[in-house]
């Protein structure tokens, strides 16, 4: 059985992004990287494929107000 959190989301509307001063404070860390990639065109690699052991991101400093049902 996963040990793992549950996670909230909610949909932000175009004007209340507009709203917000000073913009986001976005932080996080990645654990465990792997990606491998192959030639591309105009020697360009592009990334074939990959994975992440663990991964973290906190998104704040939204000010979304009352949430409404």
């Amino acid at each position: 059985m996963s040990n793992t959190s549950g996670i909230e989301t909610r949909e932000i509307a175009d004007d209340e992004l507009d709203g917000v001063a000073g913009g986001l404070s976005v932080s996080g860390s990645v654990e465990g990287l792997t990606a491998t990639f192959a030639p591309g065109p105009n020697g360009v690699p592009i990334l074939t494929g990959g994975s992440v052991k663990s991964l973290s991101l906190t998104v704040s400093d939204i000010p979304l107000g009352p949430i409404s049902s």
